[in-house]
């Protein structure tokens, strides 16, 4: 069962985060249904980083190559339906902080600490999701021997596995720019471009969430 967990696919990471936020979601408390939500989205979320992150911590360059090429892709529809629901959760985020106006002591503080974690679980979650999707990509253009080369070149010429993925999709996440990976194939620079202008967005929302938290507290 450890091995099952630290080698699942896309899909399967997807299930069990879904299944441990619904059973988060329904756990008998006192909550409102917003706060529900946002309960079950970042421990569902969680889970999916978790699973996410142990694969990558044991694929080496070579398993990535084959792991990449064979599974870890979602259909494009499933793709953009994660994104979309990181986007709902932040306008759940944004209802739950406006409700959080009408509370006061610890019931405000339990309301701005899980938008807050949720916040973080969805920057992560998009961040992970198109590592995968820049892994896959990769090794796809790599095997067509497409003319710009894989799409990507990373710094001392060896063969890269997740966490080169992992680190590349972060940097792109905090920066909406390039680092010293180089970018060599067309493909691989329009889906850097909607990286990062995606989390330019989500950044601003981040941003102008904070601000709003700090002038709700001074109030």
């Amino acid at each position: 069962m450890r091995h099952h967990l630290s080698e699942t696919s896309g899909p399967q990471r997807l299930i069990y985060g879904l299944l441990a936020g619904l059973a988060s979601a329904a756990l008998p408390l006192p909550l409102v249904w917003q706060f529900r939500g946002l309960l079950g989205w970042s421990v569902g979320v969680a889970v999916y980083l978790a699973l996410a992150w142990w694969l990558c911590e044991r694929f080496d360059a070579q398993r990535t190559r084959e792991r990449a090429q064979a599974q870890d892709e979602p259909s494009v529809v499933l793709f953009f339906l994660m994104l979309l629901a990181s986007m709902a959760c932040v306008a759940a985020i944004v209802v739950v902080m406006q409700q959080g106006k009408d509370y006061s002591g610890t019931e405000r503080s339990m309301h701005i600490a899980l938008s807050v974690v949720a916040l973080i679980a969805s920057w992560l979650f998009i961040q992970t999701i198109f590592a995968f999707r820049y892994a896959h990509r990769y090794y796809q253009e790599a095997r067509r021997n497409e003319p710009g080369g894989p799409g990507l070149q990373f710094p001392g010429g060896l063969d890269p596995d997740y966490f080169d993925f992992l680190y590349y999709a972060h940097v792109v996440g905090m920066t909406s720019q390039v680092s010293d990976v180089q970018v060599t194939s067309r493909e691989m620079r329009r889906l850097t471009l909607v990286h990062s202008v995606l989390s330019f967005g989500f950044n601003m929302l981040v941003l102008a969430l904070s601000i709003n938290v700090v002038a709700g507290a001074l109030q």
